[in-house]
């Protein structure tokens, strides 16, 4: 069996072959099927791509794709990015139209001056590098690049114009304008930030551009400062720092991920529900609607909630015609531990207890589940009900429980969660087929904060 290191000595007589006759031929390919040969140069060919494809990486090659252990403090980050690889990355003939034996230059539009126009001479810059840097990267299997394209509609303004999703997580990010553009990329990078969920991942990878001007930058979590009037009030902010050499090094990228919270959910995603309602998720939550009527009934149930300090619930900022613009986003998983159930289950259950407290007229949410559960990240990691779009206003009248939706059967839609075998009693009384049988919120709540 042909070893990766003979390959690399054929292929490195090939190459050696093409330097000597680059100064004889333009057409680098034409050489190295004269000097080794139509035959050979496929058999290189296909076994580099193999190699390269993830099929077989050879020892000293794993170094290439190995990320670190943990992750280089700000300081060092930039001295870390540009130390040059321990071995040389093995190229096959198929990347010679990309990359050069002598450099590939990256030219700016020569014409255009409009966003759209430099799309190309910024994938040069970034994209296509991480890409085919990155490509045989432990942990970067499942990379995603997607670039928005509703820049001048309000989903714009709820994610950034490029991003890289990884397993879910966007550990790296971009802001993007036009040549001529007055706005600055580099403030939108952290003020479109409405919370930090990147759990224990000291700091983003990310850039802003305008025009042929690119900076590379670091994302992190400021210390919490005070707002307000009160001390007891505060809240953390999302600051940039720039790198001043920035070498496009792929292997960090999964370092972070390895430190951020996992989610269900994508960082920045669009979802059609079948009911026709479109959810932006992104910053925050943004929510377009067919009908009006159902952000008339959606700012009753919020108002409501808000007049009457309900807990543990998302807030909705504004509306317009159609739309709903809700914060936070939080961050969508189960919990991970018992603690960690028990905290959601005391969250949730305060939450509809002040609900069905309520006097004349009670909110009845009527769609508890786990994607509708999600976690706050501030100071207390509390968890949060969301998703009001079912809800409905109920009577004060004990005993009387509404009909389920149409949507969701009468006995499967009860909040059905992996709950530890010490507590299966209790979730056989949350989840007991006749809804009349249940505990009330509030008794339910008083047992949840005995076994915590």
């Amino acid at each position: 069996m042909t070893t990766f290191e003979e390959i690399k000595n054929q292929f490195k007589y090939a190459t050696d072959m093409l330097e000597k006759a680059e100064k004889k031929l333009d057409n680098k390919e034409k050489t190295i099927w004269e000097f080794v040969g139509k035959e050979q140069v496929i058999f290189l060919q296909k076994k580099l791509t193999e190699f390269n494809e993830g099929k077989e990486i050879p020892m000293d090659s794993k170094k290439l794709v190995q990320p670190p252990g943990q992750l280089p403090n700000k300081t060092f980050l930039n001295d870390f990015l540009n130390e040059k690889p321990e071995v040389k990355i093995p190229l096959s003939p198929a990347h010679f139209s990309q990359i050069y034996t002598k450099g590939h230059l990256i030219y700016p539009p020569s014409v255009g001056m409009n966003e759209d126009s430099f799309h190309a001479f910024w994938d040069d810059i970034i994209k296509n590098s991480i890409e085919l840097f990155g490509k045989n990267i432990v942990g970067l299997e499942t990379m995603k690049f997607d670039r928005n394209t509703n820049k001048r509609t309000s989903t714009g303004r709820n994610r950034p114009d490029m991003v890289i999703l990884v397993r879910n997580i966007c550990p790296f990010r971009g802001e993007e304008k036009a040549a001529d553009s007055d706005a600055n990329p580099s403030k939108e990078l952290t003020k479109k930030f409405k919370e930090w969920i990147y759990g224990d991942a000291p700091y983003l990878l990310a850039y802003h551009a305008t025009g042929r001007f690119v900076t590379f930058v670091t994302l992190y979590e400021s210390e919490p400062v005070n707002i307000g009037s009160s001390k007891k009030r505060t809240r953390s902010e999302v600051k940039s720092e720039m790198i001043c050499e920035f070498n496009l090094e792929s292997r960090i990228l999964p370092t972070i991920v390895i430190l951020c919270p996992a989610r269900d959910t994508p960082d920045f995603i669009t979802l059609l529900r079948p009911n026709g309602t479109i959810v932006e998720l992104g910053y925050n939550v943004k929510k377009i609607f067919r009908e009006e009527r159902s952000i008339d009934q959606l700012r009753e149930i919020y108002t409501t909630l808000y007049q009457n300090n309900v807990r543990f619930t998302d807030k909705l900022e504004y509306t317009t015609s159609h739309s709903a613009h809700l914060e936070p986003r939080g961050l969508q998983r189960k919990p991970g531990n018992l603690n960690e159930l028990l905290k959601a289950l005391i969250c949730i259950l305060t939450c509809l207890k002040d609900m069905h407290s309520i006097k004349s007229k009670p909110i009845l949410h009527r769609d508890v589940r786990w994607p509708n559960i999600v976690q706050h990240h501030n100071e207390y990691k509390k968890f949060i009900l969301i998703d009001f779009d079912y809800a409905t206003l109920g009577s004060d009248k004990r005993g009387i429980v509404r009909k389920p939706l149409k949507e969701f059967s009468e006995t499967g839609h009860a909040p059905e969660i992996g709950i530890p075998e010490k507590l299966r009693e209790f979730a056989s009384k949350l989840c007991h087929d006749n809804p009349k049988k249940r505990p009330a919120a509030s008794d339910a709540l008083d047992e949840a904060i005995e076994m915590f």
